[in-house]
C-alpha cells in the first residue's frame, strides 16, 4: 500500500502561482529578444546585426536562468508544503476534539 503525502494547500497555491508568473516573465523576455532581432533582420532597426544577435542571446540566457530559478523555487516550495506525520496527527487530533466539543454543545 502506498502512503499518501499530505500537502499544505496554501503553500501549493503560492508555489503554483509563482511558477506561472515567473514563466510568463521568462516568455516576455524571450518575446522582447525576438522583437529586437526581427526588427534588425527586417532592416527597420538601427542596431547592427551582430548587436541584435548579442542582445537576443543575452536575453535568451537571462530567460533560461530565470526559468531555472523558477523551477528551483517551485521545488523548494513543494518540499516546504509537505506536512510531516507528526503535524498531520496533531491536526487530526484537533479536528476530532473540535467535533466532540461541538456535539456536547447541543
Amino acid at each position: 500500500m502506498r502512503k499518501e503525502k499530505k500537502l499544505d494547500p496554501a503553500i501549493m497555491g503560492k508555489a503554483a502561482s509563482g511558477l506561472v508568473l515567473r514563466a510568463l516573465v521568462a516568455a516576455y523576455i524571450v518575446y522582447m529578444a525576438w522583437k529586437v532581432l526581427s526588427g534588425t533582420l527586417n532592416g527597420s532597426s538601427p542596431i547592427p546585426e551582430w548587436g541584435a544577435w548579442a542582445i537576443f542571446m543575452a536575453f535568451a540566457l537571462a530567460a533560461a536562468v530565470f526559468c531555472a530559478f523558477s523551477v528551483k523555487q517551485f521545488i523548494l516550495l513543494l518540499k516546504e508544503a509537505k506536512i510531516s506525520s507528526a503535524v498531520q496527527a496533531e491536526i487530526e487530533k484537533s479536528d476530532t476534539e473540535d467535533l466532540s466539543s461541538s456535539d456536547s454543545d447541543e
